[in-house]
């Protein structure tokens, strides 16, 4: 299974209600958006599909011929994604079908020819970005649709916060699960999955709930470094911060929607990478900087003397 998913600050001023958001992802007349409100908002696309047949594998060798699977969601009113995945089978047709073959296994691509060795299939994919099929340009494309939709302001409420990519691959085998997480770029992140017999949906929510929460902890450090936190703080760091105390902090909720599944991938990874740790210890600083700042300004009204 490959998938790709990128995220983005909403480029609106504010959050938007739920109503906005199932607006906002409404693709096609008749889409039934889901929603929720608990533990944070909660909106999220029907499945759209796209057709593929591309070469994959080292020096490309075999061909896969299918479609991929895309939605798009927006979380707490204000962070958008789009996460694109398929699931790879070897076909038991040593030819390509017609297209009404693969458009009635959606969100699924088949092999022509030999079977692959699917661990490496997987570690090349996710290790370039010409091996196999462009997912990535099917998550932009709809993400970019979400941005432009005209419920929007156009201007996020935090600036430079960027767009970012997380790659994924899984392999199932025999062996217990085991996951491997690197930041390969500024904006690329590359999860992957071997071992055991996850569902295709639960790997793809866990990787978009990783890439949400790996995307804050970005936003949260870029936002230090350019805050002068480093370099003694003051009410001008505090008020370069308050966009990120105001629209970013609460978000924090990681596997608030995981199954159970996704829930131990999350502990797993989290307990190795220390994302949850490094977070926390983050607002720490910030939250300490607020408090300081706050005692300044008391400190710096003048008191009345006693009659």
């Amino acid at each position: 299974m490959f998938g790709e998913v990128h995220t983005e600050l909403l480029w609106h001023s504010a959050s938007v209600s739920n109503a906005s958001a199932k607006r906002i992802l409404s693709f096609r007349l008749g889409d039934d958006i889901r929603s929720s409100t608990r533990p944070t908002s909660f909106a999220i696309s029907p499945d759209l599909y796209d057709g593929l047949d591309c070469r994959i594998g080292g020096g490309a060798r075999h061909r896969a011929v299918g479609t991929a699977a895309s939605f798009a969601s927006i979380t707490g009113g204000q962070i958008a994604q789009a996460v694109t995945m398929t699931s790879i089978v070897h076909g038991e047709n040593n030819r390509r079908m017609p297209w009404s073959y693969y458009l009635s296994r959606p969100g699924q691509v088949e092999t022509i020819g030999s079977e692959p060795d699917w661990e490496n299939l997987a570690g090349g994919w996710v290790s370039a970005d010409k091996a196999g099929p462009n997912l990535g340009a099917i998550s932009d494309r709809l993400l970019d649709t979400v941005q432009m939709s005209p419920q929007l302001s156009g201007t996020a409420a935090v600036r430079r916060t960027g767009r970012a990519r997380l790659r994924w691959s899984y392999a199932r085998s025999s062996e217990p699960v085991r996951l491997t997480y690197s930041l390969e770029s500024e904006d690329l992140r590359v999860l992957r999955l071997t071992g055991g017999d996850l569902r295709p949906r639960a790997v793809a929510d866990f990787a978009a709930d990783l890439a949400l929460h790996d995307w804050l902890l970005t936003a949260l450090v870029e936002a230090i470094d350019r805050s002068g936190l480093e370099a003694g703080g003051g009410p001008a760091t505090v008020q370069r911060l308050r966009p990120v105390i105001v629209h970013l902090l609460h978000h924090w909720m990681p596997a608030a929607r995981l199954d159970v599944e996704g829930t131990e991938l999350w502990r797993g990874l989290d307990a190795a990478a220390g994302l949850s740790r490094q977070w926390e210890s983050l607002v720490a600083r910030v939250r300490d900087q607020l408090a300081l700042s706050t005692i300044g300004l008391l400190g710096s009204v003048a008191l009345p003397e006693n009659a």
